[in-house]
Parts: C-alpha cells; structure tokens; sequence
C-alpha cells in the first residue's frame, strides 16, 4: 500500500482567449486572487428497472453523456475580470477637457447633477446670458470631483441652462452583454500545502464562462467582495480522442 497522500491547495489561476476561428489560445493573464476553484464531473446515464420480480430492481445502467462544471471565487475586481464576469468589451477614454456641456435647465437650489465625464478638475461654471456670467464655487455650487457631480446651491439670478467647463481623467469602462460568450483554455499551476508545497497543474483546454450572476457591489463582513463565476468545461476537438490526456482536460502532479 502507498503512503497517504492529502490535499491542501492555493495556487493561481490563468485565462487565455481562444481564437474564435483557429481555437488556438492567446497570451495568459493571471486573474488575480481566487479563494475557491473547484471541478465537477458529471454523466447522463440511462437506467432501467426490471417490472417482473416484483423488485423493481436496477438492471442496467449505461452513460450517454458526460460534462465538467468549473466554480472560481474571484476577488481581483478589476477592468479585465468585469468583462469575463459581465459578457462585456472594455473602453479605454483618454483624458481630456469640456468647453461647455449643458445643464438641464430649470434648476434650483440643492438640484445635483451628473456631468458626462468623472474624475473633473478645473471646473467653471457660467450662465447664458449674453456676456456669460461665472458662478462662484462654495457659494452657487459644489462639485464632487471624483465622480463628477454638481450640487446647484444658489440660482439667483442667473439665465439657465448652466454650461460647465472642464478636463476630465483617463479611464476604464465595461458594458454589460457587449459580446458574445468567449472561450478560453484555463491553466490552474498550484501548490499542495499538505504534501511540502508539490506542485500541481491543472489544464482545461476550453472553458465557457457563464455571465455572473451576482455582483455585491455594496459589502458587509469581515471580508471583501468575491466574484462567483461559473462556467461548463467544453470538448476540445482540436485534441485526438484517442490522447491519454483526453479531451476536456488534465491534472499533473510534478516531482
């Protein structure tokens, strides 16, 4: 008899984009902390039970189908793991500066307001009178500048709409189900606590993520938020059924 072996794992977790043509897989890129991953297998089976003893015994059972499940606690919330979790393509807006975008008009004291761009800096603020007449910061308005909101705190006499000059931060965006569902080949490289740190790989040629189905996006707990992505394990064709590592994936353990 072997000796026991056990297991206690942490490691990290890289994605590669498969060419949606070729199915080759692009550049890794590390996902960042990921508290949980695990790999289910499952198998469509046919079952049939005899109806002469009186038993209803189990006679035969056969699979006809089989299918792995990926889950993965992400905690790395940043541009690149959004568009994986939320089916989405990223934008990058580079800085820049605003001459006079528009208020909406018939405002009044305590009414707040979104500018088109956050992270602003360097704001003024006139009317639309004919010589524009420049609103006084503290006095007529407030500005938030991380997120671009302005507070109207005094209307006087001033002729709306108000318009706003500004520059404004580089940035990151990802929409919500901007693209198609990607697929990607997974490579988990691990170590084995329980064994004196043993490396282990795992491999998983064609991974198809599902959208995420919650973002907690305001956290209670001792804890920070995690991103729950699920995902079905898919079959490469591009590897021979007849390798000894299959089609859907492999587990190495090195040394």
């Amino acid at each position: 008899m072997s000796a026991d072996t056990f297991y206690y794992g942490q490691g990290r977790i890289y994605l590669a984009e498969r060419d949606a043509v070729t199915g080759v897989p692009g550049l890794q890129r590390w996902v960042g902390d990921v508290s949980a991953f695990s790999v289910k297998l499952a198998v469509e089976k046919v079952e049939h039970k005899e109806s002469y003893s009186g038993q209803r015994s189990l006679v035969r059972s056969f699979p006809i189908g089989k299918s792995a499940t990926v889950d993965m606690t992400l905690h790395q919330v940043d541009v690149d793991n959004l568009a994986l979790a939320l089916t989405g393509n990223s934008t990058s807006t580079a800085l820049g500066t605003v001459s006079a975008e528009s208020l909406p008009s018939a405002l009044v004291a305590g009414s707040q307001v979104s500018l088109a761009n956050p992270g602003v800096s360097s704001v003024v603020v006139t009317d639309s009178t004919g010589t524009p007449l420049t609103l006084v910061e503290g006095t007529d308005y407030t500005v938030d500048a991380a997120f671009g909101r302005i507070t109207i705190l005094n209307v006087g006499t001033y002729v709306q709409p108000f318009k706003v000059a500004y520059s404004y931060s580089a940035r990151k965006a990802v929409g919500m189900f901007t693209t198609g569902q990607k697929n990607f080949a997974l490579r988990y490289e691990g170590v084995n606590l329980a064994e004196g740190n043993a490396p282990v790989i795992v491999d998983l040629y064609k991974l198809a993520p599902d959208p995420l189905a919650e973002l907690a996006l305001i956290t209670t707990g001792n804890d920070v938020a995690g991103m729950q992505i699920t995902g079905g394990v898919l079959l490469d064709s591009s590897k021979p059924a007849s390798g000894a590592l299959g089609q859907f994936g492999s587990i190495t353990q090195v040394g």
